[in-house]
């Protein structure tokens, strides 16, 4: 009977409370949202602004683009409070007026008490929200497990020689087609050499008898393999040697990023293991010197895309280069569009915008850009790091780069440093960080102006002559160059007739704080300056001082406010040792003014471009999770998002990340793993499109709604089961359908299957393939006996420390992937051809027929000359028309061939050697040389 009695109880005290909270939001809060926010957030006004509905219950809940508006009964987590609190200058609601005080507070009585509203009207389906059901969409085809798949029956059951075969051969036996004849050895090798080399066959294996498997191997072994399959990487890296976007300066040292890809491909290096060295090589482990050296080149990967450098918002190019290395490994590895979720969810895929910011937290975590490259403080830089070498070697090239690193903070900094002047100027005083002087401050109330002391920052400082107390404030708004955690300080003429209990507020990210500071108190740095506590900043958010006058009795004075990274106080004290002729092992650049240090930082980038430095990026200082911007704008904040894998990919607990790690390390596990079967889709039909013409899936960068589904789901699943069984090994697949009956079936021009199937999608024939542009280039270079086969390193150093003017490469006899890859400026010869586009992820080259290719192969002084020098080897020999033939095409001439290019050589008025010149142009621009049957 007591328990019931309790019971009761309870349940009366908690009807009561659910009485009084609607009788709250009745009295207080429904009057407020009518007043301030119905006209822009409600059905009625048919107004609907950032997503967000305030006329019902289902509409805060539900929330807008950036999701809830309410956490009920967390007022500091919920966005209507941010909002209405004006925290950040983009994100201020109402816009037109600020809530009063006590307005404010009622909102945040209301959300404390568990946001109670009696307003249960639907959405309706016009308005809701469209959310996206993850399970349904992990039994996607692209998304599922890796299914165990059967073999398929076919009637002809001795055609397959591959298991893949089979799958090929089932689906033309389905349509009532068969299989193309098998083509002829010469071709055979001919494709096999271009798919596997990027090179023509040399005229003694042409000359030996066939013998395909032991070909293949033997050129799955050659150093030209890694040089052929490592260019189709680059084109997924978006590799170039310079930066594009608005400044394109040179990267002096992507070259060994494109030198380790090769590598990597010759070596047959785990696919897996080359994916997690491309995210997080610089933080992974390593048993010796050469592996560091190879995995921090490899994290190149995340440096190499375009960036806008010049951008004055830097937590803009912050969150912009995190999108750009969202979207290549969106692209790259997953097939997938990711960064289209940055503003909204995908309007196609199941990814939300809380996936993408999940993502985005491990690379604004990565620090990437820093500094400043030309001395401009709008002209930012990147990093670059010592690569691992024996000592002292290490160390002292460690110094030079951190000393790189110092002379441009120092320049970004005085480039930031306010006015400086009076008795203390800036040669005197070297004071480090942002520093903002009265003249800076919005000023309510009649403040005095005064020079009386000294002891100040600039011309003047102010005070409030002790009088209208509580009716005057100073108001600092900052602008700080990077996010992190900074020392505030204030200036002020230390005297006894000044208060010593000055209320002062401080607007943070990490919240609002109060303090009360003694004004008679002697400054300590430089005796001008005194700290006052350490804060966290954002750039871009609030970095507000407030000096007030309320509660105070004597004079309240207001000279400058100094924000200095913590990071930055003891380098600061070392300047001012040496200042003060204390610090007599201090560096000179401490002291040093800004013309100084732009002539120190030319110098020493131009001392450390051929050093031995990765491209390598790091975690940065202030990595953590970050916040979901509103339709993607920098300073619109959200809720802030956890670090996680994609949702549609991953439905297990978040990875657990150490604090001030990036996580890019448990990222690039779990990209690799098991649980991630669309990393083995994606590759395993990258491989095939390159082999057979086009993916098992046409479109090879987008696995989602907007691409093309497979023609052959279960050969999909079939070779990504093993290829994840081989460990990851791209020669195995590759061997596995070089030697596949379907790979050596011949090219028709026209047949049955043809007719029945234009596009080839069921693979019953081989497709014709043009060479590649650096195909063409290479085997040019390469039957004229010019080709240097040997590896290069840093062929862009001396074009400048910009790619901006036209390159010519016609001294340049190495490969082509060795030829600087300039952004904005490609090389003619190759762009002409469709080589890739280094802007982005280039799957699938572009294949076009226009008249500029055909020019070019007419007038060409390249191919001209090229052609003579055939003519001066084919002069000497006993037949020049079968040589030539032989030479560029691969085979003999027939007998009415001999006979044509005879008779033209004999009509040539006595100029042989021009002739056999003319010859050789003729067949370099045919179309036998130019396509693979």
């Amino acid at each position: 009977m007591r328990y019931a009695f309790t019971f009761s109880f309870l349940a009366i005290c908690s009807a009561a409370a659910a009485a009084d909270g609607m009788a709250f939001f009745e009295n207080k809060v429904r009057p407020l949202l009518v007043k301030h926010c119905y006209e822009c957030h409600s059905q009625e006004a048919g107004k609907r602004k950032g997503g967000l509905l305030l006329d019902r219950k289902e509409g805060w809940q539900i929330g807008g683009d950036a999701g809830p508006a309410i956490i009920p009964g967390e007022p500091a987590g919920s966005l209507l409070m941010h909002s209405v609190n004006y925290e950040d200058e983009k994100l201020q609601m109402p816009p037109k007026s600020r809530l009063s005080p006590e307005e404010v507070r009622v909102f945040e009585q209301w959300i404390a008490m568990g946001a109670p509203d009696p307003r249960n009207a639907a959405l309706g389906e016009v308005v809701k929200k469209k959310t996206i059901d993850f399970t349904a969409a992990r039994q996607g085809w692209a998304f599922r497990p890796l299914p165990k798949t059967e073999l398929p029956a076919v009637k002809q059951k001795d055609w397959p020689r591959k298991e893949l075969d089979t799958f090929i051969l089932a689906e033309l036996e389905a349509k009532n087609l068969t299989p193309a004849a098998d083509a002829d050895p010469r071709t055979l090798m001919r494709r096999l050499s271009y798919d596997l080399t990027g090179l023509p066959p040399a005229a003694s294996d042409l000359a030996a008898a066939p013998d395909l498997p032991a070909y293949a191997e033997k050129l799955l072994n050659s150093p030209q393999f890694g040089e052929k399959w490592g260019r189709q990487w680059l084109d997924l890296a978006r590799y170039a040697d310079s930066n594009g976007g608005d400044r394109n300066y040179t990267y002096y040292q992507a070259w060994r990023y494109r030198n380790y890809v090769i590598d990597a491909f010759n070596r047959d290096q785990s696919y897996y293991q080359f994916i997690r060295e491309q995210i997080a090589g610089d933080l992974m482990p390593a048993g010796n010197l050469e592996q560091r050296r190879r995995q921090m080149i490899a994290s190149t990967f995340l440096s190499l895309g375009p960036k806008m450098l010049t951008d004055r918002d830097k937590e803009k190019l912050h969150l912009d280069t995190a999108d750009e290395q969202i979207d290549t490994i969106g692209r790259a590895f997953l097939g997938l569009t990711i960064g289209c979720a940055r503003c909204h969810d995908h309007k196609f895929d199941p990814f939300s915008q809380q996936d993408y910011y999940a993502l985005a937290g491990f690379f604004r975590s990565t620090e990437v850009v820093m500094g400043t490259r030309n001395g401009c403080v709008n002209v930012a830089s990147w990093v670059e790091q010592a690569l691992p070498q024996p000592e002292p070697a290490m160390s002292e090239l460690a110094a030079k780069v951190a000393r790189l690193e110092l002379v441009m903070r120092l320049k970004v900094e005085r480039e930031f440093m306010a006015k400086v002047g009076g008795k203390m100027s800036l040669k005197k005083l070297p004071l480090a960080g942002v520093i903002c002087d009265e003249a800076d401050a919005e000023l309510i109330g009649d403040w005095k102006q005064s020079s009386i002391s000294a002891n100040r920052f600039g011309d003047f400082y102010i005070h409030d002559d002790r009088k209208h107390k509580g009716e005057k404030q100073a108001v600092f708004r900052g602008s700080l160059p990077e996010t992190g955690v900074y020392e505030v300080r204030l200036a002020y003429p230390a005297k006894t007739n000044c208060d010593k209990h000055v209320p002062i507020t401080v607007e943070a990210f990490d919240g609002v704080h109060e303090i009360f500071f003694d004004q008679t108190k002697k400054p300590s740095v430089g005796g001008l300056f005194e700290p006052i506590g350490r804060f966290r900043f954002e750039k871009g958010g609030r970095v507000n001082v407030i000096i007030r006058t309320a509660g105070t009795k004597d004079y309240v004075v207001v000279d400058a406010v100094q924000f200095i990274s913590v990071r930055d106080i003891e380098r600061e004290a070392a300047a001012f040792a040496m200042a003060e002729g204390k610090g007599k092992d201090a560096d000179p650049v401490l002291g040093m003014q800004a013309g100084e240090l732009s002539k120190e930082l030319n110098k020493t980038i131009a001392e450390l471009k051929d050093a031995d430095l990765a491209m390598a990026p790091r975690d940065a200082r202030d990595a953590g999770d970050i916040h979901l911007r509103i339709r993607g704008e920098v300073n619109q904040l959200g809720p802030k998002v956890p670090r996680h894998f994609p949702s549609v990919l991953h439905d297990g607990p978040p990875p657990k990340i150490a604090p001030g790690s990036s996580g890019r390390l448990q990222l690039a596990e779990w990209m690799t793993s098991a649980e991630n079967a669309l990393l083995d889709r994606v590759i395993v039909n990258r491989l095939w499109a390159q082999l057979f013409g086009r993916g098992i899936v046409g479109t090879v960068d987008n696995f989602g709604v907007q691409g093309e589904k497979p023609t052959h789901p279960a050969l999909l699943d079939h070779l990504a089961a093993k290829f994840r069984a081989s460990g990851g090994s791209i020669k195995t697949l590759i061997r596995e359908m070089v030697l596949s009956r379907t790979y050596q079936l011949a090219a028709e021009a026209k047949s049955q299957r043809t007719v029945a199937d234009p596009e080839n999608r069921l693979l019953g024939r081989r497709s014709y393939r043009r060479l590649t542009a650096e195909e063409i280039r290479d085997s040019l270079l390469f039957i004229a006996g010019d080709l240097n086969l040997e590896q290069a390193a840093a062929t862009a150093l001396t074009y400048g420390e910009d790619l901006d003017k036209p390159m010519k490469f016609d001294k340049e006899f190495r490969r082509s992937i060795y030829l600087p890859v300039a952004r904005n400026n490609l090389a003619p010869e190759l762009e002409i051809f469709d080589a890739a586009n280094p802007e982005m992820v280039a799957g699938d080259r572009p294949l076009t027929t226009v008249p500029t290719q055909a020019l070019y192969l007419l007038n060409s002084t390249f191919l001209q000359k090229q052609a003579a020098t055939l003519a001066q080897q084919a002069y000497a020999k006993p037949e020049p028309v079968a040589w030539l033939h032989q030479t560029i095409l691969g085979r003999a001439p027939g007998a009415h061939a001999t006979k044509r290019a005879n008779e033209f050589i004999a009509q040539s008025g006595g100029d042989r050697e021009q002739a056999l010149a003319d010859l050789a142009h003729v067949l370099l621009a045919s179309t036998e040389f130019l396509f693979l049957d």
